[in-house]
C-alpha cells in the first residue's frame, strides 16, 4: 500500500524517475509560453464608445447601425444615443439587435444625474464585461457629458462620433487613448 502511494505521488510530479538500471536519460518536456505582452494584449479587448445624435443619423440611420456593427463585430462596443424621446427602444437598438443576432443588445437610459452617473457607468461595465452590447440613452443636452464620464470610467480606449456627410452620416474618431508602450518625458 504504501508503495502504491509513493508512485502515484512520483507520476503526478514532473521529475522524471528512472526505474531499474536504465541508463538513458529523460529530456522533460519544454513548453514555450508566448510573450508578456501578448498576453496583456490577448487579456484586454478594445474598448469604442460611439456617441450618436438622433438628429445626427439624418435620413440615413441605416448606414450608421451597420457602421456600429462592424465596430461591435471587433471590439467592446459601448453606444450612447442623444435622443429627447420618452422611450428606450428605438429603430437603432432594433435595427442592432437585426445585424448583430448573436450579441445581446441593451437600452438602459440614463440621466446626467450627481451621485448616479457612477452606478450606471458600474452598470454599463458589467454588461460589457457579460458580453452585451449596451445602448444608453440620454437626453442629447447631457450626451457629451455623459458620454466623456462613462468612457473615463471603462477607461475606453476610444470615442467615436457620428458626423453629416453628403452622403448621409459616417463614425469619426474624436479621442484615443495613448497607447501605454509611449513614454513622456518628465
Amino acid at each position: 500500500m504504501l508503495w502504491q502511494r509513493l508512485t502515484a505521488q512520483r507520476a503526478l510530479t514532473d521529475i522524471p524517475v528512472q526505474r531499474g538500471g536504465s541508463r538513458r536519460s529523460h529530456t522533460p518536456l519544454m513548453i514555450r509560453e508566448p510573450e508578456a505582452d501578448w498576453w496583456a494584449a490577448q487579456a484586454r479587448a478594445t474598448v469604442t464608445v460611439a456617441a450618436v445624435r438622433e438628429a445626427d443619423t439624418g435620413w440615413h440611420p441605416e448606414q450608421v447601425v451597420a457602421r456600429l456593427a462592424e465596430v461591435a463585430a471587433d471590439d467592446e462596443l459601448l453606444v450612447v444615443y442623444g435622443s429627447n424621446g420618452r422611450t428606450v427602444q428605438n429603430p437603432m437598438v432594433s435595427e442592432l439587435r437585426t445585424l448583430l443576432p448573436r450579441r445581446e443588445v441593451v437600452p438602459m437610459r440614463v440621466r446626467h444625474r450627481h451621485g448616479h452617473l457612477l452606478r450606471d457607468a458600474a452598470t454599463v461595465e458589467q454588461l460589457l464585461d457579460a458580453g452585451r452590447l449596451p445602448v444608453v440613452v440620454t437626453p442629447v443636452a447631457t450626451m457629451h457629458d455623459v458620454t466623456a464620464e462613462i468612457a473615463s470610467y471603462l477607461r475606453a480606449d476610444r470615442v467615436l462620433r457620428v458626423l453629416r456627410t453628403d452622403d448621409g452620416a459616417d463614425l469619426y474618431q474624436v479621442w484615443r487613448r495613448a497607447s501605454s508602450t509611449t513614454r513622456t518625458s518628465g
